[in-house]
């Protein structure tokens, strides 16, 4: 049986596994102690060792999160973004934000704004640096990834779990990502989501698809069933006229209105739970179609249901499905028949990202991989268009 000392200034303790855990009294505490482990068995015979710890007070270096993609057209300008938002240092001292432009591109930051300028007539992919500086000389950096399109995108870019942000031109739609307990919020994101910053500022439209932790916070945005939990909330007289009210009934259809978009709302299976509410969308925005099924089931009753609202005939041209649509049959076979999409996102997968090394097929799909939080990706033209 191990033993040690109460009188010492650091925290220890056995875990049923009889590993030693080593806390410090706080979380400014630091010094040197030597603490003696005694370890004795059955019959009373003991061993005695000594052992030094020491906490010492090491600067850490800045810290920058993910930062999005930066996406626009031709004869556009990049939007100015706040980097102030997008980083920090632990040791609470100052820090300073720089920029440097990649192989086209001009980068530059004023007062912690970065300014991105291309080259006229220019278009394509390039890579600008950020970093941050802090008042020791510590440091960290991270690339941005740029891109200038010859005609107005339709963006696609993950922001966790089944967060989805939809962009083209100034229309900008979330999807199941207005959370906060199902998402491991760093402080500067939970300040982004509250204070409507990149990129979650300028937003047309929020959809749910149920009222679960992991698709739908009460203090963010409302659906059927979940606007009674909005209305508890402060600022409901203000948002009432703005939250539309969506039938979970199986084969209701809802049509949401909204200027430059058109989005069907209809009714599906959840995986594994058919008496659970879900909601899949049908979202046409610049020229595409998109398909979005939050936590429907990957069987042949979805399809079915699919097929309904027509199905393969209605060229979806992008498919976001939980990864049991991707990952495994009847899943392939439903893409194929039932939905008949160009490209395939896989969304919802717990851990690391489904092994997508390389662009596969998913039935006549290609399957796209959005795994980093924060990747976007700009859906190709139709052949022809």
């Amino acid at each position: 049986m191990w033993s040690f000392p109460a009188d010492t200034a650091l925290r220890l303790a056995l875990t049923s596994e009889r590993h030693r855990v080593v806390r410090p009294p706080n979380a400014d505490w630091q010094g040197t102690e030597t603490v003696g482990l005694t370890v004795c068995n059955p019959v009373g015979e003991c061993a005695t060792a000594a052992v030094t710890f020491r906490v010492e007070n090491t600067p850490d270096d800045p810290v920058i999160e993910w930062i999005p993609d930066r996406v626009t057209a031709l004869g556009r300008v990049f939007a100015p973004l706040d980097l102030r938002l997008y980083g920090w240092d632990p040791d609470g001292d100052e820090v300073a934000w720089g920029a440097h432009g990649g192989n086209a591109l001009l980068a530059s930051t004023v007062d912690g704004v970065l300014s991105v300028e291309a080259p006229n007539g220019w278009t394509g992919e390039d890579e600008i640096g950020i970093e941050l500086v802090d008042s020791t000389g510590r440091s960290a950096t991270r690339a941005v990834r740029c891109v200038v399109t010859e005609v107005l995108p339709v963006v696609i870019t993950a922001l966790g779990v089944e967060g989805i942000l939809v962009e083209c031109g100034e229309t900008r739609i979330l999807m199941d990502a207005l959370v906060r307990n199902a998402l491991p919020l760093s402080p500067s994101e939970r300040e982004r989501l509250l204070c409507a910053a990149s990129p979650y500022d300028g937003v047309s439209l929020a959809l749910i698809t149920r009222p679960h932790y992991d698709h739908f916070d009460a203090g963010y945005v409302a659906l059927d069933g979940a606007a009674d939990a909005l209305s508890r909330e402060g600022g409901w007289d203000n948002l009432a006229g703005r939250v539309v009210g969506i039938s979970f009934s199986p084969g209701a259809r809802t049509e949401i209105p909204f200027d430059g978009v058109r989005v069907t709302a209809f009714h599906l299976e959840h995986t594994g739970h058919g008496n659970l509410p879900n909601l899949a969308y049908l979202i046409e925005v610049g020229g595409m179609r998109i398909l979005y099924l939050g936590d429907a089931t990957a069987n042949w009753s979805a399809a079915d249901l699919i097929a309904a609202f027509g199905g393969p005939s209605l060229g979806i041209d992008v498919l976001l499905a939980s990864n049991g649509w991707v990952a495994a049959a009847p899943g392939a076979s439903l893409i194929a028949e039932a939905v008949a999409a160009r490209f395939a996102i896989p969304i919802h997968f717990a851990g690391l990202c489904p092994p997508l090394l390389t662009p596969y097929t998913v039935g006549d799909a290609t399957l796209v991989p959005l795994c980093a939080k924060g990747s976007s990706w700009i859906v190709p033209p139709r052949d022809g268009s």
